[in-house]
């Protein structure tokens, strides 16, 4: 009877003074020694002030009961018949027949307070000695007393009938383990390094974790859906590895993907894709351990606030900046970094079209914080939850780097603050499949919530990554130029081009064209990308698209998507539509980047078919040159296919290209000269009046040409209005 008194007395201590546990025990048995135990926690939730710490963490230390890969040991789960077969098996070194009259039930039943005091009296009475067993079978009637008592009724002792959970199990067996002589020193644990990020909050239900087979780092899937690999591919480029794994969440038809893109620096994104076609709501942890991290810092985007226009109603860019870089030491000192985007809820929208063209685009719902974490001793875990509520698609990314992504917290802080001030043209919302960016409100199928959002090819490039690489080589920008190459090439497949994959409304009433068209601006600036940046990042190939831009223009006349200014003359059109049969207009900033790039293309192959196309649109514009430029001295924006001029022109980008015009005309043909000066001095004299500055390629454009006296008045800009 004293035994048993003994233990429920110790239990009873330790629920309601659990700092005096330690003396409770050795004035009930001078026997036992007391030790004191500093230690880094092992679980996120069993801290330095939990009930049962000692007792849980004794009997891990022991190798008795075990948590979780995803550091929760989870005390407050109840135990199944399975697990308190094994777990008292291993404790009293018994064999598991042994128990199964006291254990009843299937293996996933739980066990109920009767049946573990059953359980342990039996294993009691099978080590100790007869003397013990008689005590302990006498004390039973008090034992139901005591667990009877109203004061620990809240942690389930009241009713021997209730369920039992991890931790009050724990404090039971530990007892046990004490009295039957299997413990002889009992632990005192002092916990320390624990640590949680605000939101981090841990999953107290029973949850199923699948270890993703990627070597570098230990990634794991958790939900409480079951969760079953179903396949894995792999794809090399030159320059990336993508390791794609796919998995089913649940049994109604969800499923994860997980892209690992690899770089040969070392670094890597990984993007996470929830595609939910059920009523059910699912969610996904994807899980990264880092070992032997010493401290951790969350640098937030969220510091430098966004300023959102008043104006900005209908149709307005919900989307921010990503949550974040996740800075963390490790104990040799080396510095790892982590970017950290946000998740994305979104609906896929897609229209096709009579003659079969599809336009594609993406209702977004929401944009959330997926990142919370926890360092548990020397362990860092960041958990990114995507979160579906069903007929929808979740997404969310974060690079990771084991060297710094910045080369100065200047430079991060400042790319931090400029992304706030521009966030509506810089990219936050990464897939593998490419980046997602608000579209016009003058785009179909556009949602009624005016929250649409697309591939647009344009912001598939960096172009600012590759100004501010160039610039500071950080590591960050580097990592964002390879990821556009990858996406780039993914984007064209195996078409010739890039088609654009949203329908203008603009275009669809002016001319009935649709998806998927050649947009001759955005396939000049994709090749102007590969030719000024491929080689420099060992991109193979990185003229062709240049040379095969380069043709599909010269080839345009024979098809006839051209506005002919008299037998020699011509401009090219701004679309090439896939199906339709028409020819649409042409606007001044793709006729002088389409020339461009002709000029680009006779520097670099020496074929002479793309100077003759080049002097043909400049002499088009040197004949309509009066025309274009209006009384304001601004230029129209385009030029119809029966020739009028309409529209009201991009306040600085066709001053970017009338720069680049003539420094290409300079060394090949320099009587065009005074025509672009004339062009050039009258869309500055508009930009002056009208105060709108000027960007950093305007002027270092017209130092480079020698005609800084018509740098226009205002201030300088990083992206062109």
């Amino acid at each position: 009877m004293r035994t048993i008194y003994i233990l429920l007395f110790s239990i009873l201590f330790m629920v309601f003074i659990p700092n005096a546990y330690g003396n409770v025990l050795a004035a009930s048995d001078t026997t036992n020694k007391i030790q004191e135990v500093t230690m880094d926690a092992k679980f996120t939730d069993v801290s330095d002030a939990y009930w049962a710490k000692n007792e849980i963490m004794q009997l891990v230390d022991m190798g008795i009961m075990t948590g979780d890969r995803d550091l929760q040991f989870r005390p407050d789960l109840f135990v199944t018949v399975e697990e308190a077969e094994v777990v008292l098996t291993k404790a009293f070194k018994l064999e598991p027949h042994m128990l199964r009259n006291y254990l009843l039930g299937d293996k996933k039943d739980f066990v109920t307070m009767k049946q573990v005091e059953a359980a342990l009296e039996h294993a009691i009475n099978v080590t100790e000695t007869e003397e013990n067993n008689s005590s302990l079978l006498e004390g039973k009637s008090e034992l139901v007393s005591l667990l009877s008592t109203p004061s620990i009724n809240k942690n389930n002792f009241s009713n021997l009938n209730n369920t039992i959970d991890r931790a009050t199990f724990a404090v039971m067996l530990h007892e046990a383990l004490v009295k039957s002589g299997a413990i002889n020193t009992i632990k005192n644990y002092s916990l320390k390094n624990l640590s949680f990020s605000n939101n981090y909050s841990p999953l107290h239900s029973e949850a199923n974790l699948m270890k993703v087979s990627f070597d570098e780092h230990p990634i794991y899937l958790r939900s409480t859906e079951n969760i079953v690999f179903t396949n894995h591919t792999r794809i090399d480029n030159s320059f990336s590895r993508d390791n794609d794994y796919t998995y089913d969440v649940g049994m109604n038809g969800a499923t994860i993907e997980l892209t690992v893109r690899s770089f040969d620096n070392g670094d890597y994104f990984l993007f996470s894709k929830i595609d939910n076609p059920t009523n059910s709501a699912v969610a996904v942890d994807v899980i990264q351990k880092e070992n032997q991290v010493d401290s951790l810092e969350l640098f937030r985007y969220d510091r430098y606030e966004i300023k959102r226009s008043s104006k900005d109603v209908f149709g307005s860019d919900i989307t921010s900046y990503p949550t974040g870089l996740l800075r963390f030491v490790k104990q040799d000192g080396t510095v790892e970094e982590r970017m950290v985007g946000q998740s994305y809820i979104s609906k896929q929208l897609s229209l096709t079209y009579p003659n079969n063209g599809q336009s594609y685009m993406r209702d977004l719902l929401a944009e959330k914080e997926a990142l919370s974490y926890a360092q548990v001793g020397e362990t860092l875990m960041s958990i990114h939850t995507l979160e579906s509520e069903g007929k929808d698609i979740v997404e969310q990314w974060y690079l990771n780097a084991d060297n710094p992504l910045f080369s100065s917290n200047e430079h991060m802080e400042n790319w931090m603050l400029e992304s706030s001030e521009n966030y509506k043209k810089r990219n936050k919302w990464y897939t593998a499949d490419g980046q997602y960016s608000k579209m016009a409100t003058t785009t179909e199928p556009m949602p009624e919530s005016g929250q649409g959002y697309g591939r647009i090819l344009l912001l598939q490039k960096e172009d600012r990554a590759l100004v501010l690489y160039n610039q500071q080589k950080d590591r960050y920008f580097e990592n964002l130029i390879y990821n556009s190459f990858v996406n780039l090439k993914n984007f064209k497949g195996d078409k010739g081009y890039w088609e654009t994959e949203v329908t203008s409304t603009y275009l669809k009433s002016l001319y009935e064209i649709t998806a998927p068209f050649i947009d001759t601006r955005f396939n000049e600036q994709i090749a102007l990308f590969y030719y000024n940046s491929a080689d420099a990042f060992g991109i193979e190939n990185g003229k062709e698209p240049l040379r095969n831009y380069a043709d599909l223009l010269v080839s345009q006349k024979s098809k006839g998507n051209v506005i002919p200014v008299d037998d020699e003359s011509y401009y090219i059109s701004d679309y090439f539509p896939v199906v339709q049969d028409t020819t649409t207009h042409a606007s001044m900033n793709h006729v002088l980047g389409g020339m461009n790039i002709l000029l680009m293309a006779y520097n670099e192959f020496h074929d002479e078919k793309y100077l003759e196309a080049a002097h043909a649109i400049q002499t088009a514009i040197a004949k309509d040159k009066d025309d274009w430029i209006r009384d304001n001295g601004d230029i129209w924006y385009r030029i119809s296919p029966v020739q009028d001029y309409k529209g009201d022109d991009y306040k600085h980008l066709t001053l970017e290209d009338l720069i680049n015009s003539y420094k290409l005309w300079k060394d090949i043909d320099p009587t065009y000269l005074p025509l672009l000066e004339e062009m050039i001095a009258s869309k500055a004299s508009y930009l002056s009046n009208e105060n709108l500055g000027y960007t950093s390629k305007i002027k270092n454009g017209l130092a480079d040409i020698g005609l800084m006296q018509y740098l226009p008045v205002g201030n300088e800009q990083t992206d062109a209005l």
